[in-house]
């Protein structure tokens, strides 16, 4: 009898997920579909289909009806910062998820290590030092990636001592230093800024944007997502076990040390990339997956699976607001993710029932 029931339970579990699933990937194509076709130039959803398919085939399944400015607007404008709102949206949720059970913190996020901060300072940096009318989108992007890259190599060493603790604790103190001292780098660079010019590009940067999105610089973060997302895949079991205590992990035969570290530098690896590109956008990698655990649990294949998706669309919509709401001008994505993440992440907390751990 028991069994009957526990059958029927994992039977209705998996047809929970594959609904989601099936539902959120629906739903991610519309949402990409119907991103591209807002903007200051509206273009209808049904063209933006014809036009992305026709593109994809060689011009082999419709006849061109539309005006060809529209291909130029859809194709080498809106589909890369769509397609990079998707892959940024994805892997800073995949980071939270990944981090949050790595440190057992259910505040912490991909910019708890510190790289953000460390971003903000390396691409500040160029703009205020170097100039970003002579040096361009990719020294700002080169900088910022080496100030990620340096807050978190900084944190792991000083956290970790070179992997001889897992005390995620330490970790996580180790983050809060760096990140202040970055900060306050970032805010001495803007405040010493020599025109207002600088300034604004500075600040707009830290606060994060799609603006920079081209065909040439989606290759790298959509290799890095990938390669993480297999990882974290492969790595799922380990993560349910880590989630039951250290002690509990190595009595049952798991290499803590082994398994944080990898995590740690994953989360690294792909914040570094998404950062460099796109500035520090908050609390995606915190809030999204929250609300996958609510539907999830703590099962982090599904969770992997369905705050990717989640976070894609949510940035997404994000961008799609931001540069809507106050045309022509563009606000700063990160003020819409934390506008909306904000408030739902109070009602997520003050939900009935409601625990780290999510549904069990």
């Amino acid at each position: 009898m028991d069994l009957n029931i526990n059958r029927s339970r994992n039977l209705s579990k998996k047809r929970g997920f594959l609904f989601w699933f099936l539902g959120l990937s629906i739903f991610l194509v519309m949402t990409i579909i119907g991103a591209i076709a807002i903007g200051s130039t509206y273009i209808e959803p049904g063209v933006v289909y014809k036009v992305l398919l026709n593109k994809l085939s060689n011009g082999a399944l419709f006849n061109t009806e539309w005006n060809t400015m529209y291909e130029s607007i859809i194709w080498e404008i809106r589909l890369p910062r769509v397609i990079l709102g998707a892959i940024c949206g994805a892997g800073l949720a995949l980071c939270g998820v990944i981090m949050q059970c790595v440190t057992k913190n259910p505040i912490a996020e991909p910019y708890i290590l510190g790289i953000s901060s460390g971003a903000s300072c390396g691409a500040v940096a160029v703009i205020v030092l170097g100039g970003i009318s002579t040096l361009g989108i990719t020294s700002i992007t080169g900088g910022a990636f080496l100030g990620s890259i340096l807050s978190g190599v900084l944190v792991f060493a000083i956290g970790t001592q070179m992997g001889r603790t897992t005390s995620t604790t330490r970790l996580v103190l180790s983050g809060m230093a760096i990140s202040t001292i970055f900060s306050a780098l970032t805010n001495l660079l803007i405040y010493s800024a020599k025109n207002s010019n600088q300034a604004k590009s500075a600040l707009f940067w830290t606060i994060g944007s799609l603006g920079g999105a081209k065909w040439d610089v989606l290759l790298l973060p959509f290799v890095a997502l990938i390669f993480v997302i297999i990882i974290s895949f492969i790595m799922s079991k380990s993560l349910d076990v880590l989630l039951l205590g250290d002690d509990s992990a190595v009595i049952l035969g798991i290499n803590i040390k082994l398994v944080k570290s990898i995590i740690i530098l994953l989360a690294t690896l792909l914040t570094s990339t998404l950062v460099a590109i796109t500035g520090a956008i908050g609390f995606i990698g915190l809030v999204v997956p929250h609300i996958c655990r609510t539907i999830s649990g703590s099962d982090h294949k599904k969770l992997i699976v369905l705050s990717s998706l989640f976070g894609a669309i949510f940035l997404i919509l994000s961008d799609v607001v931001a540069r809507g709401l106050f045309p022509p001008i563009e606000i700063p994505i990160g003020i819409i993710t934390s506008l909306v993440g904000g408030p739902f992440f109070l009602y997520l907390i003050s939900a009935k029932n409601y625990s780290f751990g999510g549904n069990e």
